[in-house]
């Protein structure tokens, strides 16, 4: 009798878990700049970097790291630099510039 009770119990639990959404759900966009050429997103971990003018989509996902006692960066890294724009990345900062305004965004 306890067993069954208890397989019962679990059932509804897993079953409660399963339908209110205990799972990895993304979060709701946020449009952190929109301008002619260049549109930047946020998706909970996923920041989205549109180039409009020159066709082409960047995605970065944020890891969440332990700090280790490795020796620090002190440059950027540049990931991408196109005619229409230039994106660097350092640490847990993408910083964004457009070349054809001259407008850097920094992202955190």
């Amino acid at each position: 009798m306890k067993s069954k009770v208890f397989a019962l119990m679990l059932a509804l639990t897993m079953a409660v878990f399963a339908l209110t959404g205990c799972t990895n759900s993304k979060g709701e966009v946020l449009t952190l700049y929109d301008a002619n050429g260049l549109k930047i997103e946020r998706e909970g971990a996923q920041t989205r970097i549109y180039d409009l003018e020159g066709d082409a989509e960047y995605t970065f996902t944020t890891h969440r790291v332990k700090k280790s006692t490795a020796e620090p960066v002190t440059a950027a890294q540049t990931t991408a630099d196109t005619d229409t724009i230039t994106i660097q990345t350092v640490h847990g900062l993408i910083i964004v510039t457009s070349k054809a305004t001259g407008t850097t965004l920094y992202i955190k």
